[in-house]
């Protein structure tokens, strides 16, 4: 379903469900004159409807947004719109009893204060919603490079134990380096990106070098990337939040 033909649906569920209150109320009253409790009543009958059908029709949801939108539905939904549709309802129980148990003015102040109430609600929905977003664009990014170190520092220490013993200093240091891999954690504000960045950089280029010296070619630069890559985790090891 195209985003045109979802909105010319959405608009024509709603508009079924204002026919239905309007044949309804015709239905009931006809051209019997309409007092302060009936209008009060029926006011409050076509407002609960907008409530309930206010996340599904006027939500903006389309398939790009859908995940993004489906927690703040969510919280609206179970939250807020059966606490008003069940308050309006006792209202209007309240007001429609003979004798009245509340005045229509107490009942109007009342159903006010409801819908202020109810407002906030979906501004707090939205913004929790917003903020949950937030919060996984940040985790997100900070785990943007850290996730790839650990796998690609095993992937190339199973190179390095097979370095012939001319490369043991550059063997060890590795090693060395490989192991405080493991003691790097995640920082806030994405801080470490740059430095994990070249790490991985630094491990390719190593990778490399080690499947070069494998195939019998000699390396003397293994020593130099090997001591650079060592003093890349220590430097990111340094940062923590």
């Amino acid at each position: 379903m195209t985003r045109d033909q979802s909105l010319l649906f959405r608009f024509i569920l709603f508009f079924a469900g204002v026919g239905i209150i309007i044949l309804a109320f015709f239905l009931f009253k006809g051209n019997k004159a309409l007092t302060g409790v009936d209008a009060f009543i029926w006011t409050s009958i076509g407002v609960m409807y907008l409530v309930l059908a206010l996340p599904f029709f006027f939500s903006a949801i389309s398939i790009g947004n859908f995940s993004e939108k489906i927690p703040s539905l969510v919280i609206i939904w179970w939250r807020s719109i059966p606490l008003y549709i069940i308050a309006s309802i006792i209202i209007i129980f309240l007001l429609s009893r003979s004798p009245p148990v509340i005045t229509i003015n107490t009942a109007i102040i009342i159903q006010l204060i409801l819908l202020f109430l109810f407002t906030l609600s979906i501004y707090f929905s939205f913004f929790a919603s917003s903020h949950v977003r937030r919060v996984a664009v940040e985790e997100a990014d900070k785990q943007q490079y850290i996730s790839q170190l650990k796998p690609k520092a095993q992937s190339l220490l199973l190179f390095v134990n097979k370095l012939p013993a001319e490369y043991e200093k550059a063997q060890n240091v590795l090693k060395q380096a490989i192991e405080e891999i493991r003691f790097i954690y995640p920082v806030d504000g994405g801080a470490g990106n740059d430095l994990e960045q070249q790490i991985i950089n630094s491990m390719n280029v190593i990778s490399e070098y080690c499947g070069g010296i494998q195939g019998g070619a000699h390396n003397a630069s293994l020593d130099h990337e090997a001591e650079n890559l060592r003093m890349l985790v220590k430097e990111r090891k340094l940062l923590r939040n």
